[in-house]
């Protein structure tokens, strides 16, 4: 056991081992994975020099609006063709707004976004999605456990809906929620419901807080005519929620502010606000309460920073906050890595004795589960000048892998030679794409470490767990050697599993390329010499996202591979790929 034992170096990130990348806006730490069964999950934290493992930190759950992705709850600069849904919420740059204002804690936007678009549909597509709901609030503080976090719920339009779902769930409301706020979206208020639930635990705590905003929808017009009826919308809710809370929470003081624009009742110093905005106009103000500083306001309300550089339903104040106008290829959506997840050489032990079917089956599981260093996870973007079948040159940017995925921490991880099966399923997974022998030569050539090939005995050995372990403390005492970290791009320690042509004429094969010596000369030409059963220490599975930027606009890479025109850029094949998978489509 003493010679299979990988090496093991020691080094720090932040946010430790959640598995949190750099994005590529502002320098905040951010994650993006799907919580079963379709919660899909995006966390913007503060930069890493920002991030205060010290001070507490605020979960701020963010539940989308009907219809919007949260590319669009975000938001950006403009750009010609823009979808208009980027420009109505810009909670990305609200939430750079507020950590601006208040840094006495770590201020954590999670965007929680249904597959189904809309959460009203997401919870009644099947019993028990209620304790799904509350299973994904409790699983997201305890991801923070370390950094001394509480919960607020926040939501817009039908992202009302998962808060009330969140309250079905619980008998009563946690003690570690501490702010609840409805932007016109407490269309499912009921009294009966959930009035004494909201009551108890306002009166639980001075320091829990509700902010409500809404507008006189039923007075609104769509083309001309009503579309929401006169007990149907946020306005009669708010009417409802307000007074049940007027009428059953005697100690409170509560102060009414009227003008010809709102009605605002507040209570408890301030902690409970209902903003109710008029509507003679007979405007449709709906995302306009969001839009117009509305997520800060539903943070700072009740607090010493409220109205302090911004003012609510005023001029917007966050403009220079917001990113830049290109949306960039996405992160890839790796889980966080479970604290008791095994370590390189625990999956070492484990899988001794195993066949390779059976050994990539558990490694399948564990990369799944998110079980993938830290380090490994950080994507490089490598932009290049490539050139199109018609001789024409774009500006390309692909998002890929800094090295070949591996199983483990940090400190202690391997990276796993797999099947070509397996190494799809895993793309697949996390739309991606892997390599073409283009691509494989394109990633050599930007590698900012470029490592020696080790090749080992060529036995019946070179097929076993051992001899992996073995090959991967050679490539980590090199790395070590020429002093670079890992989250760098590096390439030349491994042969690419890669994508061809040849695929659809020699179906049950392996294509490998690459293992590249520094001047990028690669030791193996494209083979096809062994079947999909076959994997030996060489391999390696290097994933690109399955976007790409081209001239400032996002593609799918599979359908430019594919495309006459556009497939030289990634390819050099006489012609374009018929088929872009080991599994079939």
């Amino acid at each position: 056991m003493e010679n299979i034992l990988l090496a093991i170096f020691v080094w720090c990130s932040s946010l430790s081992d959640l598995g949190f990348v750099t994005s590529p806006y502002f320098q905040e730490q951010e994650m993006s994975f799907v919580y079963t069964p379709g919660i899909k999950i995006h966390i913007n934290a503060p930069s890493e020099a920002e991030f205060d493992k010290n001070k507490p930190t605020k979960l701020v759950l963010y539940a989308l609006p009907n219809g919007n992705s949260t590319d669009w709850t975000i938001g950006k600069m403009p750009a010609k063709g823009d979808d208009w849904h980027y420009h109505i919420q810009h909670i990305g740059a609200q939430t750079r707004f507020i950590r601006a204002i208040n840094q006495e804690y770590n201020f954590v936007t999670v965007y929680l976004e249904a597959n189904t678009k809309s959460w009203g549909s997401w919870r009644k597509a099947e019993p028990m999605r209620d304790e799904k709901i509350k299973e994904t609030v409790e699983y997201l503080l305890s991801l923070f456990s370390e950094y001394h976090p509480h919960i607020e719920l926040n939501s817009h339009s039908g992202g009302g809906n998962f808060i009330f779902g969140f309250m079905d769930a619980n008998s009563e409301i946690p003690s570690y929620v501490k702010k609840i706020s409805f932007i016109d979206s407490n269309y499912n208020w009921d009294n009966e419901r959930y009035g004494h639930k909201l009551k108890k635990w306002l009166e639980t705590s001075p320091d829990n807080s509700l902010f409500v905003a809404c507008y006189d929808d039923a007075n609104a017009l769509l083309d001309g005519k009503p579309f929401v009826s006169r007990k149907g919308g946020t306005w009669h809710r708010t009417y409802l929620m307000q007074r049940y809370l007027k009428k059953n929470m005697k100690r409170l003081v509560w102060n009414k502010t009227e003008n010809d624009s709102i009605i605002y009742f507040t209570a408890n110093d301030r902690r409970i606000q209902f903003y109710s905005r008029k509507n003679p106009e007979r405007k449709i103000y709906h995302t306009i309460l969001v839009e117009r500083n509305g997520y800060i306001q539903s943070i700072f309300s009740g607090t010493k920073y409220e109205g302090i550089g911004y003012q609510f339903m005023g001029k917007k104040t966050y403009d220079f906050y917001r990113q830049d106008s290109i949306v960039k290829p996405h992160i890839f959506k790796f889980p966080p890595r479970r604290k008791e997840a095994v370590t390189g050489n625990e999956f070492v032990r484990q899988v001794i004795g195993m066949t390779a079917e059976e050994r990539d089956s558990v490694a399948y599981k564990e990369i799944a589960a998110g079980n993938i260093p830290t380090l490994f996870r950080q994507p490089t973007y490598l932009t290049d000048s490539l050139q199109d079948s018609k001789g024409i040159w774009h500006e390309v940017t692909l998002c890929i892998l800094p090295d070949f995925l591996a199983i483990g921490t940090d400190t202690d991880f391997l990276r796993i030679p797999m099947l070509p099966l397996t190494a799809q399923k895993l793309a697949n997974l996390y739309e991606a794409t892997l390599p073409t022998r283009k691509l494989s030569d394109l990633i050599h050539h930007h590698s900012l470490l470029k490592l020696e090939p080790h090749p080992m005995t060529p036995d019946s050995t070179m097929t076993t767990i051992p001899i992996f372990a073995r090959h991967d403390s050679i490539i980590e005492s090199a790395r070590q050697i020429a002093g670079e970290t890992p989250g760098l791009l590096i390439a030349g320690h491994k042969k690419d599993i890669v994508i061809t042509n040849q695929m659809a004429g020699e179906p049950g094969r392996l294509f490998i390329y690459g293992w590249h010596y520094p001047n990028g000369q690669p030791i193996q030409p494209l083979s096809a010499a062994h079947g999909i059963g076959y994997v030996d220490y060489s391999h390696g599975v290097r994933l690109i996202r399955n976007e790409v930027l081209v001239d400032g606009q996002l593609y799918s890479l599979k359908a430019l591979l594919q495309d006459p025109v556009f497939y030289r850029m990634f390819s050099d094949e006489a012609t374009p790929m018929t088929i872009t998978s080991y599994i079939p489509d």
